[in-house]
């Protein structure tokens, strides 16, 4: 009867022990499959790198003139060649409407924004919506206020522009006085390509620089040069800060007979900055002496490879500001087919 008890005493022993060894050998088997699924997590990549592609927004300010159609056409070769779904709007130089569409693209889950903005201080909540929401944004053809982030600006150069028009027209135009019709006092541009030009106009003493803020606008220009240039016999030469002032321009020196073409004795020297169509067919015409080149097929496709080079993870901390350079054009390359106003379809 001991001998029993000794012998279950025994086996119970011995099962507890099978029990407990059981126990250690879950414990130990467990770890590595918590450090095996850890490892998994830590190695896969975000969800942004692993789409075979993406979709963005394209929000313009206007289409509403050549330069915006050519980027608009610039930003969709480049998507085309990355295979990125793209939806290009237009805002209608409106500002909340470019804040609805901000709104809207977010709601419909693109990966990244791309925004021409109508006021840089306007679409600053807009941008910050989209950074709220995780959507990195890229600007083109100019900037956004302090307030919110964006992940690079895709611009021209436009003080380098403004220095480029300054050193050309000081090379064709006798010293003189020269009337500067501005952008919009204040506006990224008109800052921009005024401060390039003057800067450089300042190494010669002998030239001396009349501003006038005619905003963009052709009607304003012809009014400038007509009421300047006839009150003021000094000035005898012309830069402009668009592609759209020339017009004002030259019906101003038209309209006070003073429109002359290059190499004609009383000509007066105009050069300009954008390369439009129009432009290029005053260079043809005789009238305008050169422009300063700003490719928008390139810009929009510098916004595409920045925003898809960050999606993809190739390029997640891209500089801020990215620019395309100046170009100039004169008769002697006015029907070069890389000049974007000889691309446009």
């Amino acid at each position: 009867m001991i001998k029993k008890r000794i012998i279950s005493v025994m086996m119970a022993v011995l099962l507890v022990a099978v029990l407990a060894a059981g126990c250690g050998k879950n414990d130990s088997t467990e770890e590595p499959e918590n450090k095996e699924g850890t490892d998994t997590a830590a190695e896969q990549e975000p969800e942004k790198k692993e789409k075979d592609t993406y979709k963005i927004s394209a929000l313009l300010y206007s289409r509403g003139f050549e330069f915006m159609v050519a980027l608009d056409q610039g930003i969709q070769d480049k998507c085309k060649e990355y295979g990125i779904e793209v939806e290009v709007l237009d805002g209608n130089s409106d500002s909340s409407t470019q804040i609805t569409q901000i709104e809207d693209s977010i709601t419909k889950g693109v990966d990244a924004i791309l925004l021409a903005p109508n006021n840089s201080e306007e679409l600053v909540a807009g941008v910050k919506k989209a950074n709220d929401a995780g959507v990195p944004v890229v600007v083109l053809d100019g900037n956004v206020a302090e307030g919110c982030e964006v992940l690079a600006s895709c611009t021209f150069d436009n003080k380098a522009g403004g220095k480029m028009a300054a050193e050309h027209l000081m090379e064709i135009a006798d010293p003189c006085s020269v009337l500067e019709c501005t952008g919009a006092t204040g506006a990224y541009h008109a800052v921009r390509r005024g401060g390039g030009f003057e800067d450089e106009m300042a190494t010669d003493s002998s030239y001396k620089v009349i501003a006038n803020d005619c905003s963009w606008d052709a009607e304003t220009a012809q009014n400038a040069t007509v009421d300047i240039l006839s009150s003021n016999s000094e000035v005898n030469a012309v830069f402009t800060h668009n592609g759209e002032m020339v017009r004002g321009v030259i019906a101003g020196l038209k309209q006070i007979n003073q429109l002359k073409k290059v190499g004609e004795e009383g000509h007066v020297p105009v050069v300009c900055i954008d390369g439009t169509p129009a432009e290029l067919d005053y260079i043809r015409d005789g009238y305008l002496d050169a422009t300063v080149e700003q490719n928008p097929f390139d810009m929009g496709a510098l916004a595409v490879d920045v925003a898809y080079k960050y999606l993809s993870g190739e390029d997640e901390n891209p500089e801020k500001e990215q620019y395309v350079y100046p170009r100039l054009i004169t008769s002697d390359n006015v029907e070069d087919p890389e000049n974007w106003a000889n691309q446009i379809k």
